[in-house]
């Protein structure tokens, strides 16, 4: 298998296993901070209006499952990449940071958080990466 090949299977792994990190996250965080009984989440409207009205520490941590998301997408390129990983994981922060805007614009959230999420990929992505690498240099 070429090395192209190989590194767009570990981009697809990678983006993979930080979306199944956020989703068990995000997953758990809806039993501490269920959401109203009375708000019909599959509706876009009411969505909205709940966005509006979310706790605070419910988006802190939606914000920390995004980052290890983030955080497990670069240690995965850096355990499957085969080259120019960290091209590789400027795209796989690209891809994050494009689909985190995406939500941001289709839901409404506070100012803070939108900030604080638009900054949050491109680091972690590249933080697991080197830590990554650290950890094979270390075995």
């Amino acid at each position: 298998m070429s090395p192209t090949v190989k590194n767009l299977l570990a981009v697809v792994a990678a983006l993979v296993a930080g979306g199944l990190v956020v989703y068990g996250i995000e997953y758990i965080i809806h039993f501490l901070y269920p959401s109203p009984g009375d708000i019909d989440l599959s509706g876009h409207d009411s969505l909205k209006s709940y966005m509006r009205e979310v706790n605070v520490g419910s988006l802190a941590l939606i914000l920390m499952a995004h980052g290890l998301g983030a955080f497990t997408s670069g240690w995965v390129l850096g355990k499957l990449g085969v080259q120019n990983k960290y091209f590789l994981a400027m795209i796989t922060g690209l891809i994050l940071t494009l689909t985190g805007v995406i939500n941001l614009v289709v839901l409404p959230h506070p100012i803070w958080f939108s900030i604080a999420d638009t900054c949050v990929y491109f680091p972690l992505t590249l933080l697991g990466l080197k830590f990554s690498e650290q950890m094979a240099k270390t075995t």
